[in-house]
């Protein structure tokens, strides 16, 4: 097992139980935002005042396993993979959230459980933004940002896959735009073709409200 927490939140943490790996895993409390058989991500303030997202992995599919196994890849736990794609995206210099503590457990040597504590993006998702201000001129320049992110992102062989969503990027109280839900995202070898990206940028778009769809 491997448990980390960043110095600077090892007491905050610990005044609210939260200082182990095991109090991670088994957190369950009233605010859930996502909830499945293999996992589930709660919102909880602390009692410093500081609102934390706490993701867990209670198991890691075997599917997944066997697959990168057979391709010669280090099988990982969803949440290991975020955090390693929120690093990549990062080196990048894009802005993602802060991962306050993670830890992860093994079993027979391949991974089983995993936990990721996060701060939160400041902000709102780009499909929120645009559904909530009257400003059409405004709404454009915000889904002209986003999708010059996306733009970026393809040139530097980041795949989203089909991740990229309206709601996945953030706009950020000083005008920029924010990327959250990286569990999928991986670096490609080679750029990605041409199809492959106007496919992306049309999922974004198709899920855009529908003022701001394309016809």
């Amino acid at each position: 097992m491997r448990f980390h927490i960043e110095p600077k939140w090892q007491d905050a943490l610990a005044a609210n139980n939260l200082d182990s790996y095991s109090a991670l895993l088994n957190y369950r409390g009233e605010n859930c935002m996502s909830s499945h058989t293999r996992g589930a991500t709660w919102r909880l303030t602390l009692s410093c005042g500081q609102v934390i997202f706490i993701k867990q992995d209670y198991y890691t599919k075997l599917q997944p396993i066997i697959r990168n196994l057979v391709r010669l890849r280090k099988p990982l736990c969803n949440t290991v993979k975020e955090r390693r794609a929120f690093a990549l995206a990062a080196e990048h210099g894009f802005t993602v959230p802060e991962v306050i503590a993670w830890g992860e457990r093994w079993r027979f040597g391949l991974p089983n459980t995993g936990v990721m504590v996060m701060l939160p993006m400041e902000g709102v998702p780009v499909d929120r933004f645009v559904a909530e201000t009257d400003n059409r001129e405004k709404a454009l320049a915000v889904i002209k940002q986003a999708e010059e992110l996306l733009k970026r992102m393809q040139a530097c062989r980041l795949d989203w896959k089909i991740d990229c969503k309206p709601e996945h990027f953030f706009v950020l109280p000083d005008g920029g735009i924010g990327l959250i839900d990286l569990e999928r995202l991986v670096k490609r070898s080679k750029p990605l073709d041409n199809d492959y990206c106007e496919m992306q940028l049309q999922r974004f778009r198709s899920l855009l409200p529908e003022p701001y769809r394309p016809v």
